[in-house]
């Protein structure tokens, strides 16, 4: 060994490097986060090795040491680790995948618990040479009396070992050397690699530090200035820079999560979220930390924010927020795994740090895992406890805060996730007819029903004004009954979901065909018919009048104070909806012009004991059907029911024209009286 053997790699090691560069590891800064990560295991490794051999005297302070060599331009990796011996060395690197993990599992016999001291050298050890294009690897085994070796690399067919005789390894331990590449240089600047260390590396256990230059400022005497100082005065001083250099411990966070839930205070608990999500000035409104055992070991944390994240202020499913953090035994991999939680929990935040996957895993090795399935839902569980927990609070202002935060999120949820969509169901909060200021839950409706009431009554519109100015909502609150607002136009995708609450069927108003339980279906029929028949004049006129914008007129008594109601048919879309698609058509490119065909499902009902409805009647039958001043009075009383019921008038300057009109006839009129 002193003069150095050569030796071949395993024929795949090739093909298999070449695997690693350019498909696992498409971003090359990785190539730190596995080479501490392996340090850290070495150490972890030692550490137990020691503790069961019962030789604790050898057991070195461990730690992960980084240095770089701008003139050699070389990266050092060094831990006081368990180290290799030759044998390992030609298993451990020269062989893929030869981490040693089965062979020492084998040896720990039945200790499972351990899984996670055992060194991961293989596939991440290569991806050294996503940077360098030689790797030297200097290490001292722990076993008795091992020399000191040295493997080297340059990646092509063969590496040699021989007998080191640079600087000595303490007890035990690595030194990895990588000698960069021209087009990575940028890793020898110590920021750079404070910054890698920062986002990968900042909770792994054990002590992390670089090697970096510090310039420190230091007050001297300043000899010029105090040539000529009298005796006894005080000398002049002078701030003269100091440039030292030294090791920087990074990583100076701890993982609280790893530690009993009994043990972490909530001061801690707000400081971790606040430092780890960068949210120097937000308090989380809800915490849990919880473990999971068994098939799949991991920890976590998750939080609700106190108010919403800026990046979802802006796009509520923004792909670039960053919610839930993914680590490997406290190793940072991830923070976009789109499926570890559904879409509507984008704003919850949160750690999950699994024992169960490879370091270099992929989004599409944990979409085929069941492990992600697994975590999914118990995240799901999770935020949604945590958010009952904040409805269940004593302070009802703190789930009037989070529903006006996050209350979008919810419906989603309705919308999206069947599985957990009788959960999100009773966390929903709306206005009604009867709650004022303050927001309702279905359950707080069902408890207000009048006796035998079987129906749940909602009506969409464009804000809680136009709701309680809808004719087709006062139908139902002449007659006592409550009446929930829908005011946002997910709110109808939502309720398409919500067929029934608690047996109660859930009933759109501004649907045509509304009935009422405590009266009979054919009773109420009946008395419609009966109404039509005896007001057949002016419905027929209506008709023809606006024949293109309703499909029909029918005359009603369910309103008490409006003198007509645009209602949709059954499988009609309400106004809110239809300026909603039109929108989404028109950003789509498209034209608006085909969307309104929708619009002539709409059904004018009339209440023939309205006074203006009367007039229009005698109009009709003084003036005839050709009279200028009843088409007009007609499509008027068309206009007012569109827009209370929510719709926009097509023809503004149309609508404009017939208000004048019906000004001047009233001044004419008006004249005539006086004179």
């Amino acid at each position: 060994v002193e003069e150095g053997e050569t030796f071949e790699f395993q024929a795949e090691v090739g093909r298999v490097m070449d695997i690693i560069i350019n498909s696992l590891y498409s971003n090359r800064d990785v190539f730190l986060r596995e080479l501490v990560s392996n340090a850290a295991d070495a150490c972890d490794k030692k550490r137990f090795l020691s503790l069961t051999d019962g030789d604790t005297a050898s057991l070195a302070k461990p730690e992960i040491k980084i240095k770089s060599d701008k003139e050699a331009m070389t990266v050092t990796i060094e831990d006081t680790g368990v180290g290799m011996t030759k044998s390992e060395l030609q298993n451990n690197l020269g062989r893929i995948a030869q981490s040693g993990t089965k062979k020492f599992m084998e040896a720990l016999g039945e200790g499972k618990a351990d899984v996670n001291l055992i060194g991961q050298f293989g596939v991440g050890f290569y991806s050294a040479y996503l940077v360098a294009d030689k790797v030297e690897v200097v290490t001292k085994s722990m076993q008795a009396d091992s020399p000191q070796l040295k493997w080297t690399s340059d990646a092509s067919s063969s590496y040699t070992i021989s007998e080191d005789n640079s600087e000595p390894i303490e007890g035990s331990g690595t030194r990895l050397i990588l000698h960069l590449k021209d087009d990575a240089l940028e890793y020898m600047e110590s920021a750079k690699l404070e910054e890698l260390l920062q986002h990968y590396s900042e909770f792994v256990e054990f002590p992390i530090s670089v090697w970096k230059e510090k310039t420190e400022y230091k007050q001297v005497p300043d000899e010029e200035a105090n040539k000529d100082l009298p005796e006894g005065e005080e000398p002049k001083m002078k701030t003269v820079p100091e440039t030292t250099e030294d090791y920087e411990l990074m990583n100076t966070n701890k993982p609280i999560w790893l530690r009993s839930p009994s043990e972490v205070t909530e001061e801690e608990y707000k400081d971790f979220y606040q430092s780890a999500f960068r949210a120097t000035y937000d308090e989380p409104m809800a915490h849990t930390h919880f473990s999971l055992e068994g098939q799949i070991e991991c920890k976590s944390i998750l939080y609700i924010p106190g108010m919403l994240p800026f990046e979802l202020s802006r796009d509520m499913f923004d792909e670039d927020a960053k919610n839930i953090r993914l680590y490997v035994k406290r190793v940072f991999i991830n923070d976009k795994f789109e499926d570890i939680v559904p879409r509507w929990l984008k704003f919850v935040r949160g750690v999950v740090d699994s024992q169960d996957l490879p370091l270099n895993v992929s989004r599409e090795i944990l979409q085929k895992s069941k492990v992600l399935s697994i975590i999914n839902k118990r995240l799901v569980r999770k935020s949604l406890d945590m958010i009952k927990e904040i409805e269940s609070d004593e302070d009802e202002s703190k789930y009037i805060m989070f529903w006006n935060n996050f209350g979008k999120y919810l419906k989603v949820g309705v919308i999206e996730d069947r599985r957990n969509k009788d959960d999100i169901v009773p966390l929903l909060r709306f206005f009604t007819s009867s709650s004022g200021e303050e927001y309702a839950s279905l359950d707080q409706y069902v408890e207000n029903m009048k006796e035998n009431q079987k129906q749940i009554f909602y009506v969409t519109a464009d804000g809680r004004e136009k709701a309680q100015m809808s004719p087709a909502a006062e139908k139902v609150r002449s007659r006592g009954y409550e009446v929930i607002y829908l005011t946002e136009p997910i709110d109808e995708i939502m309720i398409e979901n919500v067929q029934e609450y608690k047996e109660f069927k859930l009933v759109d108003v501004s649907k045509e065909g509304l009935s009422f339980d405590d009266e009979d279906k054919e009773e109420r029929k009946k008395k419609e018919e009966e109404l039509n028949v005896d007001h057949k004049a002016v419905k027929d006129y209506l008709e023809g009048a606006l024949a293109g914008k309703v499909q029909k007129v029918q005359m009603t008594d369910l309103l008490s104070d409006s003198p007509a109601a645009l209602v949709q048919s059954a499988y009609g879309m309400s106004p809110t909806m239809q300026r909603y698609m039109k929108a989404q058509n028109v950003a789509a490119g498209g034209s608006d012009a085909g969307m309104m065909g929708s619009f002539n499902q709409a059904v004018l009902e009339v209440n023939p004991s309205h006074p203006i409805v009367q007039d229009l009647e005698r109009m009709v039958r003084s003036q005839g059907e050709d009279s200028d001043e009843a088409k007009d009075f007609a499509v008027l009383l068309y206009d007012v029911a569109a827009l209370t019921s929510g719709y926009e008038i097509e023809d503004s300057g149309d609508f404009a024209k017939r208000i004048l009109s019906m000004m001047t006839l009233k001044s004419k009129s008006d004249i005539r009286d006086a004179e």
